[in-house]
């Protein structure tokens, strides 16, 4: 009965998403963070159904966004290549359905769904949101969202691996949950099923955190909530005992502070500001958090992995290049949903032993050289667009979007936006965000040239817009500020 209510609910919102579609985009975002909390304490028994939940919401977004005639007149800067490159990718993953090493086309299917589902999203954000104010709302609000879960998170880390609160969202294994090692202290995942999607959680919310601070050149006053966030966020990575996303922020950071801090106007006084925070933060961390900082530091320092782990994204595809050969396995045939939809067969005996863990090498081995060359030609494109667009946009808040896009495509070149369902939503959404940011900062430019000529006010230089939001302060000229 309880499955039947849902699947019920779940077909409701799909209507309501194709009528009310800018809505519902905004709320997959959110559902995406609780959906492990309903997983895993509301509704345990219907995992598997509120698992699709939010790709059903998506599927009817997407519905209303093709349905709508207001939609159309948004005309996206999509680069010619990378829409050929996602075109042949499509193409090619679709043929792959067919591979006869497959078990069935059902495992093709779902692994055509892991990689193109939530490619349109990247022409459906720019298209939910109609000027900056907008935006930046939205966004302030969901980033927020990072206090409730790192409260959770807290509640977690302080509890026994034995607590109800600890626990994952399958059905069996269910005595297990991972422990850092060193301590009895569990590895946390708050509102999420798993450790992998929080820390993908994390990873996106710190660049959005880093990109709303940047934009606002990292004032105080206003940004308050936020800088709580990112102690919150920063905390949640270290409880997790995952020291990739960690790691990742570290290697980001110089190029954030190159095209967020130093290029930009007044960069003497915002280096101040972020410096005097980070400094804040650290020594509050330090003061409270001490045991998940010594729990990360035991558990890093243990691990003897770690050139393993750097090196094996990229020596993976390479090594098994013969093995996979130009057609692959087929497309999910190295899913973690693959054997459960293959039941009479031994679980990835269709591999003969070739089995990997890291993204690359599932991909070469699922859809060959010639899948391979195209999916990741597609992320180094989306790579050069947005560290592109990060220089040469014309305000400081659009610039700051375009380099929010370009840490996360950075980061998850060799990452897991495949067969991580959480870090996949984020790779488009970041997509979408980038394109969004171009098209309002060309309306801008558009709406800047036709407005009177201001006395005293040079031809080329645009006046002043309106304050993007209430807690900021109106920024300068359009060109340069």
């Amino acid at each position: 009965m309880q499955k039947l209510l849902i699947l019920g609910a779940v077909f409701i919102a799909f209507a309501w998403a194709t009528s009310r579609w800018r809505k519902a985009t905004q709320a997959v975002m959110v559902l995406l963070i609780f959906e492990g909390a309903l997983r895993k304490w509301v509704f345990p028994g219907a995992e598997q159904l509120l698992y699709f939940a939010k790709d059903i919401l998506l599927l009817g977004c997407y519905v209303g966004y093709f349905r709508s005639q207001a939609a159309r007149r948004y005309r996206l800067p999509v680069s010619p290549a990378l829409l050929v490159l996602l075109s042949l990718g499509a193409a090619w993953g679709a043929f792959e359905i067919f591979n006869p090493n497959l078990p069935n086309m059902l495992v093709g299917i779902a692994g055509f769904k892991a990689y193109f589902l939530y490619v349109p999203m990247m022409f459906l954000l720019p298209a939910c949101f109609d000027s900056d104010e907008q935006v930046v709302a939205f966004l302030r609000r969901y980033v927020l969202l990072g206090i409730p879960v790192g409260v959770l998170a807290l509640l977690q880390f302080a509890s026994p691996a034995s607590s109800g609160l600890n626990a994952y969202a399958r059905s069996s294994e269910e005595g297990y949950v991972a422990t850092f090692g060193s301590s009895e202290h569990v590895r946390v995942t708050a509102t999420f099923p798993f450790i992998t999607g929080y820390t993908s959680y994390l990873l996106a919310s710190a660049i959005l955190l880093l990109a709303l601070l940047g934009a606002s050149r990292w004032r105080y006053q206003p940004n308050r909530k936020l800088y709580l966030c990112l102690g919150f966020t920063v905390l949640g990575m270290l409880m997790s005992g995952s020291r990739g996303p960690v790691f990742m922020l570290a290697l980001l950071f110089p190029f954030y502070w190159y095209l967020a801090v130093m290029r930009e106007r007044d960069a003497g006084l915002t280096v101040s500001r972020a410096v005097l925070a980070a400094s804040f933060l650290a020594v509050l961390m330090a003061a409270l958090a001490g045991n998940a900082v010594t729990a990360f530091i035991g558990r890093a320092a243990a691990s003897s992995d770690t050139s393993s782990r750097l090196t094996s994204p990229l020596m993976s595809p390479y090594l098994l290049l013969p093995e996979a050969g130009v057609f692959g396995f087929g497309i999910g045939s190295t899913h973690q949903t693959a054997a459960a939809l293959a039941p009479s067969i031994i679980p990835y005996s269709w591999l003969h032993g070739l089995l990997v863990e890291v993204e690359p090498g599932k991909v070469m081995l699922e859809l060959g050289a010639v899948g391979f060359v195209l999916i990741y030609l597609a992320r180094l494109s989306l790579v050069i667009l947005a560290f592109g667009y990060a220089k040469r946009l014309h305000t400081r808040f659009h610039r700051a979007l375009a380099i929010g896009s370009f840490l996360f495509f950075t980061a998850q070149v060799l990452g897991t936006p495949v067969f991580d369902v959480t870090c996949g939503v984020y790779f488009w959404f970041f997509a979408g965000l980038m394109m969004l940011a171009v098209r309002l900062d060309r309306e801008a430019v558009r709406a800047a040239a036709r407005q009177p000529r201001a006395e005293g006010l040079p031809r080329h230089q645009p006046p002043q817009l309106q304050p993007v939001h209430a807690h900021w302060q109106s920024r300068r000229a359009l060109r340069g500020s």
